[in-house]
């Protein structure tokens, strides 16, 4: 029932990620709520040639769903470069540009620079193969409504095909008082919060940025909604509030993928229910 498959965000060179243990769910929240999340997992990851490989490609697209692929370089000569490598592979149906990755030691939250936010689009977008195939970006969290505004008139400059509202809400800490330490081993112990802790954060940066993006002229422009989504009524919550789709993490981590199937028949029954035939009847 999953709609898109979207690889894991990639570096230029494959890397391990941060130290062990370096991420913790099944933090219950009541029964109604996603299970809550942390993580410090500092991209580990295959490598962009391992995500856009002709066996990677094939296998993906085999399920005849779209296979988007994310790009975290750590430099932005390392985006333009995976940028350049994936938009030229046949079978990949777009990008999905991550400025809002907490969890790097060393490296800043990209999209809360909005200087260096707007520098990177600027060159993302001037590339010679961008045209090639759309690209989203995903966003961090924001909290103060003036950052909305900034952020989403940035957005509205640029020929980008989506946003995803948010990512983990970063530094959070978990304390074990058995053992006296933090849950997980990286950056002394903060991480990156998700799951159902971040839902009616991500429902608030949802509605913002797609009514900032309308009044910035830019309505065109996708809100993908994430953070929490547990059940059909968390995603129709996330439609309500403007989103296009939505991405499932905690909650696929805790279930599997039998989560997707599950998810879109709760929401079918609610818009039944409610006489819709379509989410564009109620986003």
């Amino acid at each position: 029932a999953a709609g898109v498959i979207l690889a894991k965000s990639a570096t230029l060179k494959a890397q391990d990620g941060n130290p062990l243990p370096r991420f913790v769910n099944k933090i219950p929240l009541g029964d109604d709520a996603c299970q809550g999340s942390v993580n410090s997992e500092g991209l580990p990851n295959h490598g962009i040639d391992y995500y856009i490989s002709s066996e990677a490609v094939e296998k993906l697209t085999s399920y005849g769903k779209p296979y988007i692929v994310s790009l975290s370089g750590l430099s932005l000569d390392d985006n333009l470069e995976m940028l350049g490598r994936a938009m030229q592979v046949d079978g990949i149906a777009g990008i999905e540009l991550n400025l809002a990755c907490p969890n790097i030691p060393g490296k800043p939250t990209m999209a809360y620079d909005f200087e260096q936010m707007e520098k990177v689009l600027e060159a993302v977008t001037t590339h010679p193969h961008f045209s090639a195939k759309p690209l989203g970006v995903k966003l961090a969290p924001y909290f103060d409504m003036p950052f909305f505004d900034t952020a989403a008139k940035i957005l509205a400059k640029f020929k980008i095909s989506y946003v995803v509202c948010i990512n983990t809400i970063g530094n959070a800490l978990f304390v074990d008082p058995e053992k006296e330490c933090a849950v997980i081993a990286p950056k002394g112990g903060y991480g990156g919060l998700g799951g159902g802790y971040v839902k009616q954060t991500a429902l608030a940066n949802i509605r913002m940025i797609s009514l900032k993006l309308a009044e910035h002229g830019r309505p065109d422009i996708d809100v993908i909604g994430a953070g929490g989504v547990a059940s059909g009524t968390d995603a129709f919550e996330m439609i309500l509030c403007g989103a296009k789709a939505v991405q499932v993490g905690t909650c696929h981590w805790t279930e599997g993928a039998g989560c997707f199937a599950r998810i879109a028949s709760e929401l079918e029954a609610i818009m039944k229910r409610k006489g819709y035939t379509s989410i564009e009847e109620f986003r």
